[in-house]
């Protein structure tokens, strides 16, 4: 059975999404087994996810994936370069033979140019001179790219494909990379053009979202929901029917309880002010992705300013972009320090499976009696859940068992430390969800056994 992995966010899940799942199985055939790795309730960006992994996973299950895996939240929020590397690991540690991802450049060759133009020393040499006269990495990268004609692969998706490939290859995975072409979208497009029939981006979708949830929130008893619906004919087109009715559930979800983007960036804004005027620097300078220099910006700005949008305005800079600062203010509300960012694989949570996907499970956890510890296998003990407390317990009879030596999926104690700070890190993350969108986490999988695929 050839075994297909992707990553995604699904924020929220669109028709460019099920156009690449449906491609896959035109491509591979219907029998394909496919797995998802997917960012649960907070996203790359450095925001909280529009829709939940649960909701996620419920489309997912809906248009024939056969498991569904979470990235975990401290991967899952922060660049592209460790997202991709985390998620790439984790399809490969689940015996995937094929990475599929979406490209604006379908041929795989040329960015396997690229790869290997990076590795040469006059490329670093020229990327290294335009960062010295001040531009950020990004802007570096394009302008040394476009004197090697290659300025066009600097886009959203590309820059994704790259990473994965850069992973596979430097860390001799034995998953293989495989592009279906990126249709007619832009990752990060804000409009749409009239005659676009059926594809539009996760971030115009988003966009007109939030517009809703803006003018609309507080309406406890829904009076409004004929003209939210009348709204939301704007994107109807553009998501699968399962991924609208389920948007339109969270809408109302949201309007019912006055949760909107603004009412959570000022909530998170007052936390991370008060966190950054009065802990220790030294403690601060411990988060993960913060140096010297950023901390003085962050420290400024959050004593200048007077809401989000300030802070934001007030610590960008050149080498700093809003969209790293909102990554480090997660680090900080999440407590994600520096020594624990091992890029291990210490678990992997399951968040859905249908009948193949569990039928797929059930090998591995034939061979992964959580008892017999020290037991071999095919799967060379890996650690693989569909229960979170399952998750907390191993990581506690772990901690407890006294030997280190003997586990031998844990390499040393600092490994086995930070799995035991990831798992409160993850911990950290159910709270800021109850606190801020007003769920609690759910424990278990989602199981979906009425599909055929």
């Amino acid at each position: 059975m050839l075994k297909i992995g992707i990553v995604a966010e699904y924020n929220p899940f669109h028709n460019g999404h099920l156009y690449q799942i449906t491609k896959i199985r035109k491509i591979f055939g219907k029998d394909v087994f496919i797995a998802v790795v997917v960012s649960g309730d907070f996203v790359q960006r450095g925001e909280i996810s529009f829709l939940d992994k649960w909701e996620k996973t419920q489309i997912n299950l809906e248009y024939g994936v056969n498991l569904i895996i979470e990235l975990p939240l401290y991967y899952s929020i922060q660049n592209a370069e460790i997202f991709s590397k985390m998620a790439t690991r984790i399809l490969d540690y689940l015996g995937m033979d094929i990475q599929v991802f979406g490209a604006e450049e379908e041929n795989i060759e040329v960015l396997q140019k690229v790869l290997d133009l990076q590795k040469r020393q006059d490329y670093k040499d020229k990327l290294m001179e335009y960062m010295k006269k001040g531009n950020s990495y990004s802007t570096s990268q394009r302008l040394t790219l476009k004197e090697y004609g290659l300025d066009r692969i600097v886009k959203s998706n590309n820059i994704l494909a790259l990473e994965y490939m850069r992973e596979i290859e430097k860390s001799n995975l034995g998953i293989k990379p495989f592009i279906v072409k990126r249709e007619i979208s832009e990752y990060n497009e804000e409009k749409v053009e009239k005659e676009r029939e059926e594809f539009a981006s996760a971030s115009f979708l988003r966009s007109e979202l939030e517009k809703i949830l803006e003018e609309f929130c507080g309406d406890k008893n829904l009076k409004s929901k004929k003209l939210i619906l009348e709204k939301l004919e704007k994107i109807q087109k553009f998501v699968p029917k399962k991924s609208f009715e389920i948007i339109l559930e969270n809408l109302e979800f949201k309007i019912k309880n006055g949760i909107n983007w603004q009412k959570l960036k000022k909530e998170i804004f007052k936390i991370v002010k008060y966190k950054i005027l009065t802990e220790k620097k030294e403690k601060i300078m411990k988060i993960y992705d913060i140096n010297c220099e950023i901390y003085a910006r962050i420290y400024r700005g959050a004593a200048i300013s007077k809401n989000y949008r300030e802070f934001l305005e007030n610590t960008k800079s050149r080498n700093l972009s809003n969209k790293r600062v909102e990554r480090i203010i997660l680090n900080i509300l999440l407590n994600i320090k520096a020594e624990m960012m091992d890029f291990e694989i210490n678990y992997v949570r399951i968040l859905g499976f249908d009948k193949k996907g569990q039928k797929y499970l059930k090998k591995i956890r034939e061979n992964n009696n959580f008892e017999d510890i020290e037991g071999k296998n095919d799967f060379e003990k890996k650690n693989i859940f569909v229960n979170w407390k399952d998750i907390e317990k191993f990581g506690s009879f772990s901690e407890n068992n006294g030997n280190m030596g003997n586990l031998e999926n844990i390499k040393n104690f600092k490994i086995q430390e930070n799995f035991l700070k990831k798992i409160k890190i993850e911990k950290n993350g159910f709270l800021l969800k109850e606190l801020f969108l007003e769920k609690r986490e759910k424990l278990n999988p989602i199981v979906y056994l009425n599909n055929q695929n």
